[in-house]
Protein backbone atom coordinates (compact mmCIF):
# COMPACT_ATOMS: atom_id res chain seq x y z
CA UNK A 1 0.00 0.00 0.00
CA UNK A 2 1.47 3.20 -1.27
CA UNK A 3 2.45 5.74 1.90
CA UNK A 4 -0.52 8.75 1.99
CA UNK A 5 1.34 11.71 0.69
CA UNK A 6 0.16 14.21 3.60
CA UNK A 7 2.38 10.84 6.18
CA UNK A 8 5.27 11.31 3.47
CA UNK A 9 5.64 14.54 4.19
CA UNK A 10 5.17 14.59 7.78
CA UNK A 11 7.52 12.19 8.25
CA UNK A 12 10.12 14.43 5.83
CA UNK A 13 9.51 17.33 7.70
CA UNK A 14 10.80 15.43 10.88
CA UNK A 15 13.74 13.70 9.75
CA UNK A 16 14.92 17.36 8.18
CA UNK A 17 14.74 18.52 11.95
CA UNK A 18 16.15 15.65 13.60
CA UNK A 19 19.02 16.18 11.16
CA UNK A 20 19.31 20.00 11.99
CA UNK A 21 18.84 18.96 15.67
CA UNK A 22 21.81 16.52 14.97
CA UNK A 23 23.80 19.31 12.94
CA UNK A 24 23.20 21.98 15.70
CA UNK A 25 24.65 19.26 18.41
CA UNK A 26 27.80 18.30 16.65
CA UNK A 27 28.16 22.21 15.93
CA UNK A 28 27.71 23.29 19.25
CA UNK A 29 29.90 20.49 20.91
CA UNK A 30 33.41 20.90 18.91
CA UNK A 31 32.52 24.87 19.13
CA UNK A 32 32.89 24.27 23.20
CA UNK A 33 35.81 22.20 22.52
CA UNK A 34 37.56 24.69 20.97
CA UNK A 35 36.31 27.91 23.24
CA UNK A 36 35.91 26.09 26.75
CA UNK A 37 38.55 23.61 26.53
CA UNK A 38 40.62 25.81 24.57
CA UNK A 39 41.54 22.52 22.34
CA UNK A 40 42.93 23.40 18.88
CA UNK A 41 41.93 21.94 16.27
CA UNK A 42 44.17 18.83 15.55
CA UNK A 43 44.13 17.57 19.05
CA UNK A 44 39.85 17.10 18.35
CA UNK A 45 39.01 13.77 17.53
CA UNK A 46 35.84 12.39 15.90
CA UNK A 47 35.68 9.62 18.70
CA UNK A 48 35.23 12.54 21.44
CA UNK A 49 32.66 14.49 19.21
CA UNK A 50 30.89 11.49 19.34
CA UNK A 51 31.14 10.70 22.71
CA UNK A 52 30.02 13.97 24.03
CA UNK A 53 27.81 14.97 21.47
CA UNK A 54 25.91 11.25 22.19
CA UNK A 55 26.21 10.35 18.21
CA UNK A 56 26.97 7.19 16.23
CA UNK A 57 30.31 7.90 14.42
CA UNK A 58 27.82 6.89 11.15
CA UNK A 59 26.10 9.95 12.21
CA UNK A 60 29.13 12.00 12.42
CA UNK A 61 30.31 11.00 8.92
CA UNK A 62 27.11 11.27 7.34
CA UNK A 63 26.87 15.41 8.47
CA UNK A 64 30.71 15.71 7.38
CA UNK A 65 33.84 14.45 6.31
CA UNK A 66 35.95 14.77 9.21
CA UNK A 67 37.00 17.03 12.13
CA UNK A 68 38.27 19.95 9.69
CA UNK A 69 35.45 19.80 7.16
CA UNK A 70 33.06 20.18 10.26
CA UNK A 71 35.47 23.59 11.67
CA UNK A 72 35.20 25.29 8.18
CA UNK A 73 31.14 24.52 8.46
CA UNK A 74 31.22 26.05 11.92
CA UNK A 75 33.03 29.36 10.61
CA UNK A 76 30.66 29.22 7.34
CA UNK A 77 27.91 29.49 10.05
CA UNK A 78 29.38 32.14 12.34
CA UNK A 79 30.10 34.12 8.77
CA UNK A 80 26.35 34.08 7.58
CA UNK A 81 25.27 35.07 11.08
CA UNK A 82 27.42 38.42 10.53
CA UNK A 83 26.46 38.63 7.12
CA UNK A 84 22.85 40.70 8.04
CA UNK A 85 24.48 43.18 10.61
CA UNK A 86 26.60 44.03 7.49
CA UNK A 87 24.52 44.05 4.86
CA UNK A 88 22.65 46.46 6.80
CA UNK A 89 25.53 48.74 7.83
CA UNK A 90 26.08 49.22 3.80
CA UNK A 91 22.06 49.93 3.11
CA UNK A 92 22.23 52.51 5.97
CA UNK A 93 25.49 54.32 4.49
CA UNK A 94 27.98 53.88 7.36
CA UNK A 95 31.07 54.55 7.37
CA UNK A 96 33.85 52.02 6.55
CA UNK A 97 35.08 52.59 10.15
CA UNK A 98 31.56 51.73 11.97
CA UNK A 99 31.41 48.35 9.19
CA UNK A 100 34.95 46.72 10.19
CA UNK A 101 34.10 47.85 13.44
CA UNK A 102 31.12 45.53 13.54
CA UNK A 103 33.14 42.91 11.84
CA UNK A 104 36.00 42.98 14.75
CA UNK A 105 33.73 43.24 17.39
CA UNK A 106 32.23 39.80 16.36
CA UNK A 107 35.53 38.31 16.18
CA UNK A 108 36.26 39.36 19.37
CA UNK A 109 33.09 38.38 20.82
CA UNK A 110 34.04 34.62 19.77
CA UNK A 111 37.81 35.46 19.98
CA UNK A 112 38.45 31.71 21.68
CA UNK A 113 37.13 30.53 18.37
CA UNK A 114 39.12 32.46 15.89
CA UNK A 115 42.61 32.13 17.80
CA UNK A 116 42.25 28.35 17.20
CA UNK A 117 40.90 28.40 13.59
CA UNK A 118 43.97 31.28 12.35
CA UNK A 119 46.36 28.91 14.82
CA UNK A 120 45.69 26.77 11.62
CA UNK A 121 46.80 29.40 8.93
CA UNK A 122 43.35 29.40 7.51
CA UNK A 123 41.72 32.76 5.84
CA UNK A 124 38.57 32.95 7.26
CA UNK A 125 34.92 33.76 5.49
CA UNK A 126 34.25 36.39 7.76
CA UNK A 127 36.81 38.53 5.53
CA UNK A 128 35.51 37.31 2.46
CA UNK A 129 32.16 38.18 3.30
CA UNK A 130 33.58 41.73 3.43
CA UNK A 131 35.81 41.82 0.46
CA UNK A 132 32.67 40.10 -1.47
CA UNK A 133 30.45 42.88 -0.66
CA UNK A 134 32.84 45.84 -0.80
CA UNK A 135 33.85 44.73 -4.42
CA UNK A 136 30.44 43.59 -5.16
CA UNK A 137 28.87 47.20 -4.04
CA UNK A 138 31.89 49.66 -5.53
CA UNK A 139 32.10 47.36 -8.35
CA UNK A 140 31.10 50.20 -11.07
CA UNK A 141 31.73 53.14 -8.89
CA UNK A 142 34.20 56.41 -8.50
CA UNK A 143 35.43 54.82 -5.02
CA UNK A 144 36.61 51.82 -6.78
CA UNK A 145 38.06 53.64 -9.18
CA UNK A 146 40.21 55.73 -7.08
CA UNK A 147 41.07 52.24 -4.89
CA UNK A 148 41.86 50.14 -7.35
CA UNK A 149 42.59 52.02 -10.65
CA UNK A 150 41.11 50.86 -14.35
CA UNK A 151 42.84 47.36 -13.35
CA UNK A 152 40.94 44.41 -15.01
CA UNK A 153 39.79 41.26 -12.73
CA UNK A 154 43.08 39.87 -12.52
CA UNK A 155 44.21 43.07 -10.92
CA UNK A 156 41.63 43.06 -8.74
CA UNK A 157 42.86 39.29 -7.69
CA UNK A 158 45.82 40.46 -6.18
CA UNK A 159 44.23 43.17 -4.74
CA UNK A 160 42.07 41.16 -2.65
CA UNK A 161 44.92 38.39 -1.91
CA UNK A 162 46.62 41.60 -0.05
CA UNK A 163 43.74 42.00 1.89
CA UNK A 164 42.81 38.96 2.81
CA UNK A 165 46.61 38.38 3.76
CA UNK A 166 47.32 41.36 5.63
CA UNK A 167 44.41 41.48 7.29
CA UNK A 168 44.80 37.73 8.47
CA UNK A 169 47.84 38.59 9.88
CA UNK A 170 47.04 41.60 11.96
CA UNK A 171 43.50 40.10 13.40
CA UNK A 172 45.78 36.77 14.37
CA UNK A 173 48.34 39.15 16.14
CA UNK A 174 45.48 40.76 17.37
CA UNK A 175 43.67 37.91 18.89
CA UNK A 176 47.30 36.76 20.49
CA UNK A 177 47.63 39.74 21.99
CA UNK A 178 44.11 39.79 23.73
CA UNK A 179 42.49 42.43 21.51
CA UNK A 180 44.30 45.66 23.58
CA UNK A 181 43.02 47.42 20.66
CA UNK A 182 38.95 48.39 20.42
CA UNK A 183 37.46 47.48 17.00
CA UNK A 184 37.31 50.76 15.98
CA UNK A 185 41.27 51.60 16.94
CA UNK A 186 42.23 48.62 15.01
CA UNK A 187 40.26 49.89 12.01
CA UNK A 188 42.09 52.99 12.46
CA UNK A 189 45.23 51.18 12.58
CA UNK A 190 44.64 49.26 9.37
CA UNK A 191 43.54 51.88 7.52
CA UNK A 192 47.06 53.91 8.49
CA UNK A 193 49.08 50.83 6.91
CA UNK A 194 47.98 52.36 3.18
CA UNK A 195 49.91 55.50 4.08
CA UNK A 196 52.96 53.29 5.88
CA UNK A 197 52.94 51.00 2.95
CA UNK A 198 52.97 54.24 0.37
CA UNK A 199 56.03 55.48 1.88
CA UNK A 200 57.90 51.88 2.54
CA UNK A 201 57.62 51.22 -1.27
CA UNK A 202 56.76 54.43 -2.78
CA UNK A 203 60.26 56.01 -2.60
Amino acid sequence: MCRDNGEEISVNVKNNRLNRETDRKIIQTVYEMMTREHRPIGKITVREICEKADIHRSTFYAHYQDVYDLVEKVEESMSRRLTETFFRKLDENAHARECFAELFSFIREHREFYYYYLAEGKRFGVLQLAWDMVKERYRESDVTARLFGAGSEEEMEYHGAFFFTGMTTVVRMWLRNGCREEPEELYDLIRRQGAVQEAMIGW
